[in-house]
């Protein structure tokens, strides 16, 4: 099973009928991104990551002076692939990055075999009368819960309430 995080467009798309609201909605699926190994300038493209397709770019062509300036030869050429290994890690959160920077609002994740079954769920617990509720940030503090009264002691490690 696959973990999907669901964007949606921001507010100002209100105007937009359903299936037009549907076909703006975003899934990144969580994981290593297997392609990005051998083609990570490619698949930066296909996501049109600009900005991390010219960081790739200006990388690799400091690590390629680099081994010409130190004579380095070909046993180095492993370490070009270290490039490759970093966007396959982050390209989902690269992902993310950018889609919430281009205003979209993560409102779910997902759990589902493939991208079709996500969609299903996804869009089976929205249309259904659920609430457009965002997701918590991570910077906001949890509601703690209320205490339960004790009428004796408390075992354990942690003291009683009052002391």
């Amino acid at each position: 099973m696959a973990v999907w995080t669901v964007f949606e467009p921001d507010e100002a798309s209100d105007g937009l009928s359903a299936a037009q609201w549907a076909d703006k909605v975003v899934f990144v699926r969580e994981r290593l991104s297997w392609s990005s190994l051998l083609f990570a300038p490619l698949v930066l493209l296909r996501y049109r990551l600009w900005l991390g397709f010219v960081l790739y770019c200006v990388i690799q062509g400091l690590m390629a002076l680099a081994v010409m300036h130190f004579e380095l030869g070909s046993r180095v050429w492993p370490l070009f692939l270290l490039a490759n290994l970093i966007v396959a890690l982050e390209l989902p959160g690269l992902r993310r990055r950018k889609l919430a920077f281009a205003g979209f609002e993560e409102t779910a994740a997902v759990v589902a075999g493939t991208l079709e079954a996500a969609e299903q769920r996804y869009f089976d617990a929205r249309l259904a009368g659920a609430t457009r509720q965002p997701m918590a940030s991570w910077s906001e503090p949890l509601a703690t819960p209320a205490r339960a009264s004790t009428a004796g002691p408390i075992l354990g490690l942690f003291p009683e309430a009052g002391r």
